[in-house]
């Protein structure tokens, strides 16, 4: 679920790093300014023998919302809206805003990135070493 305009090309990157994106959400997406990103995203699908994710363009909240219920990814980059109503129902989110404030861009920020988005998934691991998952999954208000 994207806001920055730099989706495609994170996306690009995360598959290349092995991770499995189902869909990636622009907020516009012209195709005479992005057609080589596109290009490289499937040709990088297709060399890693992963899945093209799905793009959507433009706000589809809601069904961008229902589709993460049904997948029910390991971590999901949102906006800043959405990750607190995701995150309240078990959904491990990093906010997409953090992409456009972060020094990332260039191969020498490679791992910066992959901190952003692994960062999420081991707070959960030592919540969970502590017992606070089970805790937070078993109380009604929040699941």
């Amino acid at each position: 679920m994207g806001d920055n305009l730099l989706e495609i090309s994170l996306a690009r990157f995360l598959i290349r790093c092995g991770m499995t994106v189902y869909e990636v959400g622009i907020p516009y997406l012209d195709q005479r300014y992005q057609a080589s990103e596109l290009r490289l995203l499937k040709e990088t699908c297709e060399q890693v023998n992963q899945p093209l994710p799905r793009i959507v363009e433009k706000p589809d909240n809601y069904y961008q919302v229902q589709r993460i219920h049904e997948l029910k990814p390991d971590i999901t980059i949102t906006g800043m809206a959405h990750a607190n109503p995701l995150e309240a129902r078990n959904f491990l989110t990093k906010w997409s805003v953090e992409f456009t404030f972060s020094q990332i861009h260039g191969f020498t920020h490679a791992r910066d990135i992959l901190e952003l988005v692994s960062r999420p998934l081991r707070r959960h691991t030592s919540l969970g070493e502590l017992g606070w998952t089970k805790l937070i999954k078993s109380d009604p208000i929040l699941t």
